[in-house]
């Protein structure tokens, strides 16, 4: 891998100098990339001493910066054996979905060869869930190549990984678990599941909301906006159960620009997917077959041109980059607002009217016979310890009356009777009449309000 290379038209490339982001660059890069053969790009190094690596170069995107690594037909390196925690988490899964009272295989082979999945688990209505366990790095096009070969077979993949940078995360439907040891797998530990399992929050947009409104970018709206947060408590056992029944379901949410800077892949409840198909206008599918979604390009590392080559060092710089988190857990939005949840909210308690002590009450016992509580005694009034509350004033103005805000045609009204703007325009705080609330000039308060409040 190094970031200068010969092409046998262009000469020279410093690849570090390229800035994705620019037109020019951008072409000079799409004209190159995939559209070279064998023998088009040649090593610097090799060009002028052949050290025994091999020669020929091709394109790639690796994190997002463009460089050049070397082919390797001709070399044939030994698969790496599986690892004891790979196999045991591999069981681990398999054992979850038998005892949620499914089948499963391991290292199930595809019809053409092509895969071999980890687990493959026979759900409710022929599901056919493909778990794969990835505890080593793998690069995004080599887990996208195998989705995309495990969908066009039928199954429903799920990757499982404890780094939280793996270049699998978001490109896949994925779950990550803590890195623990062979120990943990293997004895029936709880294995949580920190990301990739997502419930649907909806969070009303009013006065409480310290945040302003996210589809105006000011004040509030009064309607239920909804966000994917991280599902808490939840274990990989139980996902895996889940997911084979279909309680949780896959979706893909692709990146678009000015509202998700990036594509994602959730794992969330039947009845969310359905309400958020319901609420939004997305068209929502599985992404395209090769589709990486690997648009973050990085800033240009300026490099000076070198003609090192540096095939060996390829792990050495794996390790040093591949330490990026990708799973931040962060919030995410949802994209979708709405007039109120489907759930109703529950109403506040009311006070409990007491009867009046002057009556008698009639209160019936579980044995039928009926209890008179003893009449109040008639005398002269025993005074009260506590001083009696200040009368009204004559001249005090009646608390105001709250409202509902008007329509927008009052708005517009309003705004060309207060000179201002109709997104300027909002409830007076104190009597909900409408007032110049926001922007230059705004005032929570209405002008009779303030009149009324000395210091306003």
């Amino acid at each position: 891998m190094a970031h200068g290379v010969f092409h046998k038209e262009l000469g020279a490339i410093n690849l570090s100098e390229l800035d994705l982001n620019v037109r020019e660059d951008r072409l000079l890069w799409e004209s190159l990339y995939g559209k070279t053969v064998k023998g088009d790009l040649e090593c610097l190094e090799c060009r002028e001493n052949d050290p025994g690596c091999p020669r020929w170069m091709f394109l790639r995107l690796w994190k997002g910066r463009p460089v050049a690594v070397h082919y390797s037909t001709g070399i044939r390196h030994a698969s790496q054996p599986e690892s004891p925690r790979h196999r045991a988490l591999k069981e681990r899964i398999a054992r979850a979905a038998e005892t949620a009272g499914f089948s499963a295989d391991l290292e199930a082979c595809g019809p053409d060869g092509r895969r071999r999945t980890d687990v493959l688990v026979h759900g409710e209505n022929g599901l056919q869930l493909g778990c794969e366990v990835q505890l080593s790095y793998e690069t995004a096009p080599a887990v996208v190549k195998r989705t995309d070969i495990a969908r066009a077979d039928g199954l429903s993949p799920l990757w499982t990984t404890d780094d939280r940078s793996a270049p699998l995360i978001e490109r896949a439907p994925w779950a990550r678990i803590d890195r623990l040891p062979l120990e943990a797998f293997s004895a029936g530990n709880a294995l949580l599941v920190r990301g990739g399992v997502k419930d649907l929050k909806l969070k009303k947009c009013d006065s409480h909301n310290p945040l302003p409104c996210p589809d105006r970018g000011y004040g509030r709206c009064n309607q239920w906006h909804g966000t994917w947060a991280p599902t808490l408590g939840m274990h990989l056992d139980r996902l895996i159960a889940a997911t084979a029944a279909q309680e949780y379901v896959p979706l893909y949410v692709p990146a678009q620009p000015g509202r998700r800077n990036r594509a994602s892949h959730l794992w969330v409840t039947a009845q969310d997917h359905e309400r958020y198909l319901d609420a939004t206008s997305d068209t929502l599918a599985e992404p395209e077959p090769g589709n990486v979604d690997d648009h973050d390009p990085a800033d240009p590392t300026r490099i000076p041109l070198s003609r090192a080559c540096s095939y060996q060092q390829r792990q050495e710089d794996v390790e040093r980059r591949g330490r990026t988190p990708r799973d931040t857990t962060a919030l995410l939005p949802a994209g979708i607002t709405l007039p109120h949840p489907s759930e109703p909210v529950p109403p506040p308690a009311q006070p409990v009217a007491l009867p009046a002590p002057s009556a008698p009450t009639q209160a019936a016992r579980p044995g039928g016979a009926a209890h008179t509580l003893p009449p109040q005694r008639s005398g002269p009034a025993t005074p009260s310890p506590y001083p009696p509350p200040p009368a009204s004033r004559p001249d005090s103005t009646p608390p105001a009356v709250r409202t509902a805000p008007r329509p927008q045609q009052d708005r517009r009204a309003a705004a060309v009777r207060l000179g201002c703007a109709t997104e300027q325009v909002g409830p007076c705080a104190s009597c909900r009449e409408l007032a110049h609330r926001y922007g230059p000039g705004g005032n929570p308060l209405c002008a009779a309000c303030r009149g009324r409040l000395p210091g306003c």
